[in-house]
């Protein structure tokens, strides 16, 4: 796999490539990611499957947050039937919120942060929880995730 002219090998230990690191004009996104790269610069990390969904934890950027399990989510949800865009919108507001929370940053400054600044889509893992995943990975590595789990 090459991704802007990265090959898999190099993007393993360097997840936050340098196009996006020089971008990055605020300062808790350049921490994040040097902190990712940093991580992987000597092993690099590893896809495995837990329950055959890949789990993305060694791409992970910033915080994790704990995501609903089906119970919790469908009592937040408040009797609308789990689609995509309304468990989108519990998650992703949980990442989002935490995210602000932690670093005293506005909620819309938080999503700026996630897919502006580090280039990140926020994801659901088999682990039970939500962090950022560079969108390189996250479109290369496919997988159901959350939401159809939450739907069956």
């Amino acid at each position: 796999m090459t991704i802007t002219g990265y090959t898999y090998g190099q993007l393993r230990h360097q997840p936050i490539i340098p196009e996006v690191l020089r971008r990055i004009t605020h300062p808790i996104a350049r921490r994040m990611a040097e902190e990712c790269n940093e991580r992987n610069r000597r092993e690099g990390f590893t896809m495995y499957k837990i329950d055959g969904e890949y789990s993305f934890e060694g791409l992970r950027v910033g915080p994790k947050v704990r995501i609903p399990a089906k119970v919790e989510l469908m009592a937040l949800l408040d009797g609308q039937e789990p689609n995509a865009a309304n468990i989108r919108v519990i998650t992703y507001s949980l990442l989002r919120d935490e995210l602000a929370r932690l670093y005293g940053t506005t909620i819309q400054e938080a999503g700026d942060i996630i897919g502006n600044q580090l280039d990140c889509a926020p994801h659901e893992d088999i682990s039970g929880y939500i962090f950022m995943v560079p969108n390189w990975a996250h479109k290369w590595f496919r997988h159901n995730g959350y939401v159809s789990r939450m739907k069956s």
